[in-house]
């Protein structure tokens, strides 16, 4: 799957790129490029942060992966299939959960309406305090 996913992305196939896509591909939730690294290290990949961070930088370009910052700044990334995903993550330990539907369809139609734009895109980021923090600072 990740040589398809190169190749409709007219890009060449090479070690690092398919390294990082097969990492993001297994991952059930968005992953950092801190991440990605300390698998790369478990797996006894030869390759340094800055080429992940090019890698995920090209990749998102091409519109290969989502980019979503978390609460804390740190950028998190995941594929971007068909039917994206939106997550609220917590401000203070940076976990995050999935929202099952995406809430924007109906925004997305009014704003259509309104400017007489046709949304082809958007993104969304929620963060808050998780249920596990809040217990902790009672």
């Amino acid at each position: 799957m990740v040589d398809n996913i190169l190749k409709k992305a007219s890009l060449k196939n090479t070690k690092q790129r398919s390294s990082v896509l097969k990492i993001i591909e297994s991952s059930d939730e968005p992953l950092t490029a801190e991440e990605i690294f300390k698998i790369m290290i478990i797996e006894n990949s030869q390759i340094n942060l800055s080429t992940i961070y090019r890698t995920l930088n090209l990749l998102t370009g091409k519109n290969v992966l989502l980019k979503t910052l978390k609460g804390d700044g740190t950028a998190s990334y995941e594929l971007n299939k068909i039917s994206h995903k939106h997550y609220i993550t917590c401000s203070v330990c940076n976990s995050s959960a999935l929202i099952e539907s995406c809430p924007i369809k109906d925004i997305s139609e009014a704003v259509s309406e309104k400017t007489g734009f046709k949304v082809t895109g958007h993104s969304l980021q929620l963060t808050g305090i998780c249920s596990e923090c809040m217990k902790k600072n009672k």
